[in-house]
């Protein structure tokens, strides 16, 4: 159920977003930030524990995203922040791992999926840990390209924000194509373009079904957080 309901609020996360994006409708973007509050805290509104607190934190966030309602131009920088916020994260999230006497992210999800005996080879170490480099490099690129756009794109970019000139004015629909479109299929694209070659740079690996690793890397993501 929690995945469901995770998959529908990235849906309306993206969805709304490229729509506020596109239109520069405040609605929308208190749609699309609201949303992704509750995909952040969904994991700790599953938890006992955590409930009542993150209950109480996302009820805040959605009563503070109301009260920016009425103004356009509040939400235009809360809604620039995630697409370089959460590329940043998620290439420290794989570079974490590459510090000396750490298991590599993906080495780390070759053990939890394929098992011990297949993560020590020492090939497929040398390959994941290089792929865990990769991958901290990508997220890392899209996540400063989105930081550039921000800046530069009119008539709500950061400079503008700050009532500076944009250098090399970008206007939104430019801006949002990228931060709400080509970058999620970007890692994609790079995903199954590495699924294909493994067969040539590491031939003795598994040849997984991509739908059967997305299942994979859900299955194992608690375990993952926290390599």
């Amino acid at each position: 159920m929690s995945r469901a309901l995770g998959a529908l609020l990235f849906v309306v996360w993206v969805l709304a977003a490229h729509d506020a994006g596109d239109t520069g409708s405040a609605s929308a973007a208190a749609l699309a930030l609201g949303a992704l509050g509750a995909l952040i805290l969904l994991p700790a509104l599953g938890a006992t524990r955590s409930r009542l607190r993150a209950t109480l934190l996302l009820l805040a966030w959605w009563l503070l995203l109301a009260l920016l309602l009425p103004h356009a131009t509040a939400t235009a920088l809360p809604l620039s922040l995630p697409p370089v916020l959460l590329p940043l994260l998620l290439a420290w999230f794989f570079a974490r791992t590459l510090r000396p006497g750490h298991e590599a992210l993906i080495t780390h999800f070759v053990r939890l999926s394929e098992g011990g005996e297949r993560a020590a080879q020492p090939a497929v170490r040398r390959y994941t840990r290089r792929l865990t480099a990769l991958w901290a490099l990508l997220l890392l690129a899209l996540g400063l390209c989105a930081a550039v756009l921000d800046a530069l794109r009119v008539p709500q970019g950061w400079l503008a924000l700050l009532g500076v000139q944009s250098p090399w004015p970008l206007s939104m629909h430019a801006w949002n194509a990228w931060v709400n479109g080509w970058a999620y299929a970007v890692p994609v694209a790079a995903l199954l373009l590495e699924l294909a070659l493994r067969r040539r740079l590491l031939p003795e690996a598994p040849r997984p079904h991509p739908l059967r690793f997305a299942r994979a890397l859900l299955g194992h993501w608690r375990k993952l957080r926290a390599p």
